[in-house]
């Protein structure tokens, strides 16, 4: 068969694109608040043709919105924002008849008439509203942020209602694909959405339904969690990469932190071709090293599952950032950002196991042997005679997640001794 699709948009100068286009979920996959509800919808919207909101970009972002709360945003920095905004636009270059991407600030300029809609103005510390074209200069720069669009109810409440319509009809969770023209209006301005293409939302592989066996032995549960969970599963983990928060604590100078999260990074490389996942303290990538381990994202990026883990400490338990700090970027390779908040019931961890499993830290790398005391690296079909990790997330239905081992699918009774130090394999 062969689809022919209209192009929605208008006439820019010599280029061709839409002014708002995306990709709109009716179930929101992606919590970074406790006050998002995750039943209102969730959209990832672009300036320019929508290629940039459906595919991953390397270093370019389109806007996350919460449509339950569309003016809370994962980014609470101006930094933050200027780093995770959409720096390219795809559209069609008339004179040239062929599609093009270009730099924003190339293409943007003071006479496009919807630029208050889709900017901020860049004033350094902060990103300021447009309020007015007439107050701006050739000279000023701008930050694409849709901010005015998530402010206004017209809006919003145009999104929330399409998908829950799509949603009621196909009688299934949906997502679809869209542009939306702004139109002239006094006072405000209208809104046009053109529905591009729509399909049951259980097609996308980072929606599959995920159901918590409740009926693993005691023995194989390495840590479970409850509350703001995201919703996916990650498989035949053979590496734990784990900081302990109590040997955290205990570490007596800066530079040994920072050295640990170089580390972390070099383990990333090291580990790129296998399936790991980190578990740390509180808050991984805080620029307060008392609240968690500083790492960017280029130290993490091939981890399957990041892991917060909360520890009480004299009697407060510490706040998670539920992967905040690099949210757009997790969400963007398909990284799970996932809570353990062990104050909270239905949150374990089995602590037992960690303490007695064998470290391969100075194994895999030498030189950072002396970190072996905070930093454990767990080679899982080694220490368990052939079993790995899977880790389960629920949460779509009952926010709660597992982490258990299971027999391996690999070759890897080669890796383990007869019989492991630690009791394995698990009798009945």
């Amino acid at each position: 068969a062969v689809l022919l699709q209209r192009v929605r948009g208008k006439r820019y100068g010599r280029y061709f694109l839409p002014t708002l286009a995306g990709v709109g979920f009716s179930r929101n996959p992606f919590r970074w608040h406790p006050k998002i509800d995750r039943n209102v919808g969730f959209l990832r919207v672009v300036w320019g043709i929508g290629t940039r909101a459906v595919d991953r970009v390397d270093n370019d972002y389109p806007r996350m919105i919460s449509l339950s709360h569309p003016q809370l945003r994962p980014e609470s920095t101006p930094d933050a924002q200027r780093q995770y905004a959409q720096w390219y636009v795809d559209l069609v270059d008339l004179e040239k008849n062929e599609f093009a991407t270009l730099p924003v600030n190339e293409v943007l300029g003071l006479d496009y008439p919807e630029l208050r809609y889709i900017a901020s103005q860049d004033k350094g510390d902060y990103l300021q509203r447009i309020l007015s074209i007439g107050g701006l200069d050739e000279a000023d720069r701008f930050v694409l942020t849709f901010d005015a669009l998530v402010r206004d109810r017209k809006f919003v409440s145009l999104m929330r209602t399409a998908l829950a319509r799509l949603e009621k009809g196909y009688k299934t969770p949906v997502d679809m694909e869209f542009t939306v023209e702004i139109l002239p209006g006094r006072p405000y301005p209208d809104f046009k959405l053109h529905l591009l293409q729509c399909r049951p939302l259980s097609q996308r592989k980072n929606e599959e339904l995920v159901t918590i066996p409740h009926n693993v032995p005691k023995q194989r549960i390495l840590f479970t969690s409850r509350g703001l969970i995201p919703n996916g599963r990650a498989q035949q983990i053979r590496y734990i990469i784990f900081v302990n928060p109590e040997k955290y604590r205990e570490i007596p100078d800066t530079t040994t932190k920072l050295e640990l999260g170089r580390a972390i990074g070099r383990l990333n490389k090291l580990l790129e071709e296998e399936s790991f996942i980190l578990i740390g303290p509180g808050r991984w990538g805080s620029t307060n090293l008392e609240l968690g381990v500083r790492v960017s994202y280029a130290d993490i990026y091939n981890t399957k599952v990041l892991i917060e883990l909360g520890v009480a400490q004299d009697g407060k338990p510490p706040e998670l950032s539920y992967g905040t700090h690099f949210f757009q970027d997790l969400v963007e390779s398909g990284i799970h950002s996932l809570p353990i908040p062990l104050h909270l019931e239905g949150a374990s961890f089995n602590w037992r196991f960690f303490r007695l499993a064998t470290n391969s830290l100075a194994a895999l790398l030498p030189k950072d042997e002396k970190l072996a005391p905070y930093l454990q690296v767990i080679d899982l079909p080694k220490v368990t005679n052939g079993y790995r990790l899977d880790v389960l997330m629920d949460g779509a239905n009952n926010d709660e997640a597992l982490g258990y081992l299971v027999k391996s699918t690999q070759h890897d009774l080669i890796l383990a001794k007869k019989q492991s130090s630690m009791g394995y394999p698990f009798t009945a």
